[in-house]
């Protein structure tokens, strides 16, 4: 295993930080660890789902916070935080920043955390000016983005925008059968409300997001901010193929039905096809279920998840037909039989150009590099983007590691983030 989380790990790079009006690193370093030692790991890693003591204790401790900087802090029915910072006109639409506080299991440090601190860093440095912005600007930490416990991601974004019905509350149920909506009761929240958790959209002028990129682009380019032009919409389903289930001793090759051959063809299939309908485009097969999986028996059944992904929605779906095309070709060649079960599909997110062009005029105004870059992920920002203008700025993840323990991002490029967030909400809180 790499190296894991440690403050004095941060700290080491301190000096390579530059340094900008109002926004301290060593309170960013501080900060971040003390939420990295909530929900650690016997692997150094984090796990803090929705629900839970570990999540209460971080939004606890981040909710003195955003207090202690002068915010108006408040906590919907269902557990999304928001801090306001109050502008010259309230009644205008206001600045949205922020990220969540949960994670995946055995997760990292820097996933969502440094979002959330980077908006309330940001919103300090905007105080400490002594200015008023134009309109407000409000930080809001969202709640289970991940989806780790319930299978419902960005559930707290979700929820704001008006997408979350009072049937799905009692629909998602975590690994021990816990329904949501009984662990929101437990945890003193009230699901009866969710109407009023969901936002007028025409309230929202703008959101922004930073995020560590979880990828190696920005750093194997050498560039020190990633402007997000799209976050790519998801599809996810299985391909069956049925065969029969034969002794692997007695059955000879010419005579086999083998749907595991079936299946490593397909996969092959799903590796190549991408790039033939877009530069952007990804496929992957990510889980495979045998049956009956013994290592003696020829396999009658073989499940395989699909998950492809664009910021071309056409493309995307041009290249699922493409795929479920190739697994008819394969099935029949091979005497099989084939499935498709459909999962969700998830419209991709175009970032308004006036959003990127101001947080390249942030990044540049700081004399930082910049790379336009496509989110492969899911955000917060996606289930905003829907609705609002919404952007994302990246900051570069050594090795491209995420969702593990060796997750890190270094000082510097996180107090660069912080710089080019608040230089991108001020900008747009004055428009």
């Amino acid at each position: 295993m790499g190296k894991v989380f440690s403050k004095q790990r941060l700290l080491a790079e301190l000096n390579n930080c530059s340094f900008y009006p109002g926004i301290d690193p060593e309170e960013l370093a501080g900060k971040l660890s003390i939420l990295a030692g909530i929900g650690t790991t016997v692997e150094g890693g984090i796990t803090r789902f929705p629900y839970t003591d570990e999540e209460k204790s971080a939004k606890e401790i981040f909710k003195s916070w955003m207090e202690e900087i002068g915010l108006i802090v408040r906590e919907d029915s269902l557990g999304n935080i928001f801090g306001v910072l109050e502008g010259e006109d309230p009644s205008l639409p206001i600045v949205l920043t922020g990220s969540h506080l949960d994670s995946v299991p055995n997760g990292g440090a820097f996933d969502g955390p440094l979002g959330c601190l980077s908006s309330l860093l940001a919103m300090k440095a905007i105080t400490e000016t002594g200015t008023k912005p134009k309109r407000s600007i409000e930080l809001v930490v969202f709640v289970d983005e991940e989806g780790a416990r319930f299978g419902n991601g960005l559930f707290g974004s979700r929820v704001m925008m008006g997408e979350v019905t009072a049937s799905d509350l009692k629909y998602f149920k975590d690994d021990q059968g816990n329904l949501l909506y009984d662990e929101m009761k437990k945890a003193g929240f009230n699901p009866d409300e969710l109407a009023s958790c969901y936002r007028k959209h025409e309230d929202i002028f703008a959101f922004l997001e930073l995020h560590i990129e979880q990828g190696k682009r920005l750093e194997s380019e050498n560039k020190q901010i990633g402007v997000v032009h799209g976050i790519a919409g998801p599809s996810w389903g299985s391909i069956i193929f049925y065969g029969e289930t034969d002794h692997a001793g007695n059955t000879p090759m010419e005579y086999r039905k083998d749907t595991v051959a079936a299946a490593a063809e397909f996969i092959l299939e799903v590796e190549k096809s991408p790039r033939m309908f877009s530069q952007t485009a990804v496929a992957t097969v990510g889980k495979i279920t045998v049956f009956p999986n013994g290592s003696n028996v020829i396999s009658g059944r073989t499940e395989l998840s699909v998950d492809v992904r664009d910021i071309d929605e056409q493309a995307r779906d041009n290249l699922l037909a493409h795929l479920e095309a190739k697994a008819d070709e394969i099935a029949k060649k091979r005497g099989l039989s084939f499935e498709v079960e459909e999962g969700i599909k998830i419209p991709p997110v175009i970032v308004p150009e006036h959003i990127q062009q101001t947080i390249r005029t942030a990044s540049e105004n700081n004399g930082l590099s910049v790379l336009t870059v496509i989110s492969g992920a899911g955000h917060d920002a996606m289930s905003l983007g829907r609705y609002v203008p919404s952007g994302m700025i990246f900051v570069p993840s050594h090795n491209g590691k995420s969702h593990s323990p060796e997750e890190w991002t270094s000082l510097p490029d996180c107090v660069n983030g912080v710089q080019v967030l608040k230089e991108s909400i001020l900008s747009l809180a004055n428009q």
